[in-house]
């Protein structure tokens, strides 16, 4: 019996070892784990969408990028990608958005805009209203760096939680020089200037007109405009004729139109009968509202006046 091996075994043998051990290789560079698990973040997401009171979610996930947009979710990592979408609501996605992401975290609208509450000139809920607009329009499908563990909230907030301070305007008109008529057979005070002091709103524009007769013969008519960028300031009017120079008879007439605009409502104050002695004194207060997007796809507004929308860190 001949029990040689033949001459090209080993050759072979060689060749089978190589072979396995860079299959072996293979093995070990494929992929064995799972993807993220999409649906299971989506139905936590639901969780807080679904509700119809405010409420929260947490989920925790082992997604390396995950991208939210408007009603989906998209979740990857080195084992694959999977997708998922939600049925209650469009979602804002909040990462890089500190006070935002501290309200999925669970602290309170007051304690995240309590500067905005104390400012009666800044409504926080139109502050509030901005953040979200911003974060959704940078965020919502974009793809985002995760942090392990997704958070969502459905944050509601009172429309009525804040107001703007009315705004005050004081206004004074008044003589502020007289003169006397010359050649009258009596000497007596007459009108030469009426002033008008404003104190109020910054960028006020108001014309101002006095008009009726002069102390010897004739009428007259007279108009100033201004706009008081600071606030607060003074509109003089002088009357003098062009012959004779003379002075206004008392009393004269007068008006102060107030321009409107976007916040500030036309106004007109008028007088027909103001003496040397007299000083007339007007106070005006403007109540103000905020300007609210109502058509926002993320934001809603309930029956009760409130404003919910969910938000999401990932």
């Amino acid at each position: 019996m001949d029990l040689e091996t033949p001459a090209d075994a080993w050759y072979t043998y060689v060749a089978v070892s190589i072979v396995s051990v860079a299959l072996a290789g293979l093995a070990l560079g494929v992929a064995t784990g799972p993807p993220p698990d999409a649906p299971a973040a989506a139905n936590a997401i639901e969780g807080a969408t679904g509700s119809e009171y405010a409420a929260s979610a947490t989920y925790e996930h082992d997604a390396d990028r995950v991208t939210v947009d408007r009603r989906t979710i998209t979740m990857e990592n080195e084992h694959g990608t999977a997708h998922a979408s939600f049925s209650y609501g469009v979602v804002v996605p909040v990462n890089g958005h500190e006070r935002l992401e501290n309200l999925t975290d669970g602290a309170s609208f007051e304690d995240e805009y309590e500067a905005e509450l104390r400012d009666g000139d800044t409504h926080a809920l139109a502050v509030f209203q901005d953040e979200v607009e911003t974060a959704y329009d940078e965020n919502t499908g974009d793809e985002l760096v995760a942090e392990g563990t997704l958070h969502a909230r459905k944050v509601t907030v009172d429309s009525g939680i804040d107001d703007l301070e009315p705004l005050t305007e004081a206004t004074t008109v008044e003589v502020t020089e007289t003169d006397t008529l010359p050649g009258e057979d009596r000497i007596r005070e007459n009108i030469r200037e009426v002033e008008l002091r404003y104190d109020g709103v910054e960028g006020r524009a108001i014309r101002f007109s006095v008009e009726g007769d002069y102390a010897g013969s004739g009428s007259f008519e007279e108009s100033r405009d201004e706009t008081f960028r600071d606030g607060s300031g003074t509109i003089s009017i002088e009357i003098r004729s062009s012959n004779l120079h003379q002075p206004a008879a008392e009393p004269v007439e007068y008006s102060a139109e107030f321009a409107g605009d976007d916040e500030l409502p036309e106004r007109t104050l008028t007088s027909s009968s103001l003496g040397i002695d007299d000083v007339h004194e007007r106070d005006n207060e403007i109540e103000r509202e905020a300007d609210f997007d109502r058509d926002h796809p993320a934001i809603g507004l309930d029956d009760g006046g409130n404003y919910d929308v969910t938000l999401v860190a990932v």
